[in-house]
């Protein structure tokens, strides 16, 4: 029988894991990670008992912060070479005996228990670099307890549009539109595996019809900090534009500008309406 051949986003993956930190390693992306981890502290559990997930783990990141907050993490990637990435932090900081390594797709988490974790972060866009986002979203909330959160990014789509003017082609910002699906841009065309990009609206439809309640989604970054790093070079003149581009990152008008959309949601009660507001949206004026 003939080998399966890899989804591109695992070869690209397999190929930069011992340099991928490297790739995001300046003062941009200490400010994002403080931002996220700033958004998403208010929905982890209570209960350090409570196991959680870290989706599209990549090196280990994020389940590291979970794991030196006391949480038991289990981590999951379809890089098997990123899975090995994570575990050796993971093992040099001597948490292993709090910490599984799962290497799976997003879309087939079948290796994973049912109705189990308590918590879970799928950051750096794994959702989107799915083959399906809305099967992906399905297979996670299947592995969520009643009322469990997760915590996820999504490529905007209306952050790629000076990309297709740049190039010129009506056509391709047509195409676009209308499927929301570009690709990573890396020379090998093997790896070049497809993205699904969605305004904030397409996100909060996404999520729903997969079972979830929104609760919160932000913006990050509104502001194009990444192409202005020279701002964040005093720790004074940081500090300040991260207090502002926090308090942007809700404003729903400010969301479509960002690069990406961090989305927190709730596993949606059984029988519980598909048409719940999203914390972004401003609630009508009370009668009379």
């Amino acid at each position: 029988m003939a080998r399966r051949s890899k989804p591109a986003v695992q070869k690209y993956h397999d190929r930069v894991a011992r340099r991928y930190d490297a790739s995001y390693d300046d003062a941009f992306w200490q400010v994002h990670d403080a931002l996220t981890w700033t958004y998403l502290k208010p929905f982890l559990p209570r209960d350090l008992s409570q196991p959680v997930l870290d989706l599209g783990c990549g090196t280990g990141k994020w389940g590291l912060k979970l794991l030196q907050s006391g949480f038991t993490v289990t981590f999951v990637d379809i890089a098997g070479a990123m899975v090995e990435r994570a575990r050796d932090k993971v093992q040099e900081l001597g948490l292993d005996r709090r910490a599984e390594f799962v290497q799976a797709d997003l879309c087939d988490l079948a290796a994973l228990p049912r109705q189990t974790f308590a918590f879970a972060v799928a950051l750096g866009d794994p959702i989107g670099c799915a083959q399906s986002p809305s099967k992906a979203l399905k297979e996670i909330r299947k592995r969520l307890q009643p009322g469990a959160a997760l915590v996820a990014t999504l490529d905007n789509k209306l952050a790629a549009l000076d990309y297709y003017l740049t190039s010129g082609s009506p056509d391709a910002l047509e195409s676009f539109l209308r499927s929301g699906r570009t690709h990573w841009l890396t020379q090998d065309r093997d790896e070049q595996f497809e993205i699904h990009t969605f305004t904030p609206a397409e996100a909060m439809k996404l999520f729903a019809t997969a079972g979830f309640e929104i609760v919160e989604v932000r913006g990050k970054t509104v502001l194009d900090l990444r192409r202005r790093q020279e701002l964040l070079a005093d720790a004074e003149q940081r500090r300040r534009w991260q207090a502002i581009e926090q308090r942007l990152s809700r404003e729903p008008d400010a969301v479509g500008r960002a690069g990406h959309l961090q989305i927190a949601a709730r596993v949606r009660p059984a029988g519980a309406s598909d048409d719940r507001r999203s914390s972004t949206e401003t609630p009508p004026e009370p009668a009379g």
